[in-house]
């Protein structure tokens, strides 16, 4: 495996859009239930997409750390 500066920067992007994504979800979930407005819950749609991107991005990075490559 290799550890370099851009293999530790992607990890740290996608934990940060992990983390950032929970939070969304959880207010909007948190406002949905406490609101009878419409559309209340639209951070949590949101939140659910950055979960994904940070996914993503984690498992991205995460192949490029184990793939062979030059030296």
């Amino acid at each position: 495996m290799r550890w370099n500066g851009g293999v530790l920067t992607g990890l740290l992007i996608g934990v940060v859009w992990l983390v950032v994504g929970v939070a969304l979800v959880v207010t909007g979930r948190r406002r949905r239930a406490a609101s009878a407005q419409e559309g209340a819950g639209g951070a949590a749609v949101i939140g659910v997409f950055l979960l994904a991107v940070g996914g993503l991005t984690l498992f991205a990075t995460l192949l490029l750390a184990v793939v062979p490559g030059p030296p």
